[in-house]
């Protein structure tokens, strides 16, 4: 009867390791991450409606995001690593909310450029317009 406690005294002894185990990796993807806020605009005034891609230029996460009305946050937890990356912006008329079949139209064509994410540093796009 002795060896039959004594096992499941290790078992549950493992079982404590295991879940502290568990718990300690699942804070692991976000090592290192940082959330990014900022604005979006186009020739200087807010987008409506939009999207903005993050994309890593070496090894990393890639993080997409809406934009409206100009602005955008990602949380820490669907963050990027600090660096550089290639970021599109993509800009949407608002449709009116009456009319849930309407289709948004593009304001411009998808735009790319670069920029270096930093924590805590506010990122701003500015789309130009092209006359």
């Amino acid at each position: 009867m002795r060896r039959i406690l004594k096992a499941r005294g290790s078992l549950g002894a493992v079982a404590i390791l295991l879940i502290g185990l568990a718990v300690t990796l699942s804070g692991c993807p976000n090592k290192g991450k940082t959330a990014l806020q900022g604005e979006a605009t186009y020739g200087g005034e807010p987008i409506a409606l939009g999207t903005i891609t993050f994309t890593p230029k070496a090894d990393g996460y890639r993080a997409i995001q809406t934009i409206k009305d100009g602005k955008f946050e990602i949380p820490e937890k669907f963050g990027v690593q600090p660096g550089e990356y290639n970021v599109t912006v993509e800009g949407y008329e608002e449709v009116p909310e009456d009319n849930p079949d309407a289709v948004a139209k593009k304001i411009f064509p998808d735009y790319s450029t670069s920029v270096s994410v930093e924590p805590n540093k506010p990122i701003v796009v500015d789309v130009p317009k092209k006359d």
